[in-house]
């Protein structure tokens, strides 16, 4: 078998096996250039723990020289140079280590790894056999020292700005000649470790996962593998997790919060090497989205049933049983479970009030918890809806008013629409705006700066506590012309301003010396009209008895039989739109 096949059944170890630390071959003296005649001491590097028992190949040039773990050349020739490398068996193949071997009169020389933080000198060393006189040094083509007796020049502590072209001229004697020689090398400072990263599981984050940071570097192969290094975190800037041999931060039960940017930090244990990563934004999501709390029916009156859901939309990455509780003024009234409705049977007066679910992760009930060991709790969401059960003749009902009042508009334009629940009942309420069902704003007036075509559609307020208004429909148009018509038209449409009214009589049946009481009835709309003045009148056979006024009733004491007939009422409004006078009639009844 030809030497190329063995080392080609050599690499094939290397890649079936994979698991030896890979070796460095280390120079001693440790230098990369010698004279002819010097000795040099190579060795293959592969730690402490895992050099028992293996076997050594030595190659110069990818050809191979010599086994075992070192490689000694007595008394080196220039044919010595080149480029060697070492393979453990089984095992893998070091990098390259350039050894040069030189018969000049000087030459400079540095150490075969140059790393961050390391202290090191450069020798300009003299031909065995002459006498040395002066050096001096350069970097870069400047001069560094002049003019001394010290043929070395030390640098501590090594970064990344010591690399370059090194030079040094000496005079050397030999016997009664002298003459000035000079060498030039360059210097590569590699890295300690490299720049870290930082990574996150799980991904993506959820509200009450455990979050783990991991910070990710690597050392170079022998002889820094075994470097030590610490490890910090931060977040924000601000440290999190202080240098420890630890490359993990782990936050459990993440929170939103908790959200932010974060990097880690690498150093050596004295401190003179450290690198930080790049910030990484995390985001935490919500392990679901906030409740919103449903109600119905949508109106409710004394002796319904009345159903509330606490919806909610769980995070599609996970799959976890979510907890629901309801609340009526600060008070639970179903605890946590399962279900997300609450309901009540044939609804009463006391059923009023302000209700509020909350959704949380844990099995079983918060008050119930008996476990402190956790710190921190987890996120617990609230939806609020304040009911109030409608009964008759309750408050008014508020009406939706336009501001231009125009019911259709364009693009751009502005207007605002108000809730207008009446002047007695205005003060110390909170209102709600609905589009198509939808809340949309909280406040007395809902004002559209520059509307969108998104934003037409059917509008309803609610006064809390209080009713909800009829729907009030605005249309936003981006066509060249529009018909605006107001929002609410009475006098003269199909719509009335009032109901035909009813005229009713007590008691029944009248029996002569009664006190006979006839009471009209009828109705406005809700605002804006809700405040029209009308004028009640009352007619017997068609002829006034009682002429118009603000009273709806009509009474004859000690009635007698000659008070028999038709009686009807007639009203009138006193329009603020017009100056004209509108009567209504009713069907004449026989008392």
């Amino acid at each position: 078998m030809s030497l190329e096949m063995s080392v080609l059944l050599l690499w094939l170890v290397l890649i079936q096996e994979g698991s030896t630390i890979r070796p460095a071959v280390t120079f001693t003296p440790d230098y990369k250039k010698i004279f002819t005649s010097e000795q040099i001491t190579m060795t293959c590097d592969v730690g402490s723990t895992l050099a028992e028992g293996m076997d050594y190949i030595w190659y110069r040039d990818s050809k191979q020289v010599y086994n075992g773990k070192s490689y000694i050349i007595q008394e080196a020739e220039t044919s010595d140079s080149g480029s060697y490398q070492c393979q453990s068996r089984p095992g893998e193949i070091s990098d390259p280590a350039r050894l040069d071997v030189s018969n000049d009169y000087v030459i400079l020389q540095t150490p075969l790894y140059v790393y961050e933080g390391d202290d090191i000198y450069i020798r300009c060393h003299h031909y065995p056999g002459y006498q040395e006189e002066q050096t001096r040094f350069y970097k870069d083509n400047s001069v560094i020292t002049d003019w001394s007796d010290t043929a070395e020049y030390y640098i501590r502590d090594v970064t990344k700005m010591t690399a370059g072209r090194y030079r040094c001229e000496k005079i050397v004697n030999y016997y009664l000649s002298s003459s000035q020689n000079e060498d030039e090398v360059s210097v590569m400072v590699e890295d300690l470790f490299t720049t870290p990263t930082i990574s996150v599981t799980p991904q993506p984050v959820i509200t009450t996962d455990k979050m783990t940071l991991t910070c990710q570097t690597s050392l170079p192969p022998s002889p820094r593998h075994n470097t030590q290094l610490r490890i910090a975190f931060y977040r924000e800037g601000g440290i999190v997790q202080g240098f420890g041999v630890s490359d993990t931060y782990e936050v459990y039960n993440v929170q939103l919060e908790d959200s932010g940017k974060y990097s880690c930090e690498v150093g050596t244990t004295d401190g003179r090497v450290r690198k930080r990563s790049a910030e990484r934004i995390i985001q935490i999501e919500e392990l679901f989205s906030p409740p919103v709390l449903k109600i119905s029916p949508q109106f409710i009156h004394e002796g319904d049933n009345m159903t509330l859901r606490c919806n909610t939309n769980l995070n599609e990455h996970r799959n976890k049983d979510l907890q629901y509780a309801f609340y009526r003024d600060g008070r639970k009234i179903q605890g946590f479970n399962s279900d997300n409705k609450y309901e009540v049977q044939f609804i009463q007066e006391e059923h009023s009030g302000n209700y509020s679910c909350e959704i949380d992760t844990k099995q079983q009930d918060k008050e119930e918890e008996s476990d402190t060991s956790c710190t921190r709790s987890h996120k617990v969401y609230t939806a609020e809806y304040w009911l109030v059960l409608i009964q008759e003749g309750a408050a008014i009902r508020p009406a939706v008013t336009f501001t231009p009042d125009y019911k259709k508009i364009f693009t751009t334009e502005k207007i605002t629409m108000t809730c207008d629940g009446g002047s007695t009942t205005g003060e110390g309420m909170d209102y709600i705006w609905y589009r198509d069902s939808e809340e949309v704003y909280n406040g007395k007036s809902y004002i559209i700066q520059k509307a969108e075509t998104s934003q037409s559609g059917s509008y309803q307020c609610q006064t809390r506590p209080g009713e909800v208004s009829d729907p009030a429909r605005l249309e936003v148009s981006n066509g060249a012309v529009i018909l605006q018509t107001p929002l609410y038209v009475y006098e003269g449409d199909e719509i009335h301003l009032f109901t035909a009214p009813t005229i009713s009589v007590t008691p029944q049946p009248v029996i002569t010396t009664d006190k006979m009481a006839l009471t009209c009835q009828t109705s406005l709309p809700p605002p804006p009209r809700h405040n029209t003045q009308l004028r009640i009148a009352f007619y017997r056979e068609g002829g006034i008895v009682q002429g118009f006024g603000v009273s709806d009733t009509y009474e004859v004491y000690n009635v007698q039989m000659e008070d028999s007939g038709k009686y009807s009422s007639g009203g009138f409004c006193e329009l603020f739109v017009s100056s004209k006078t509108l009567k209504c009639h009713i069907h004449e009844e026989k008392f």
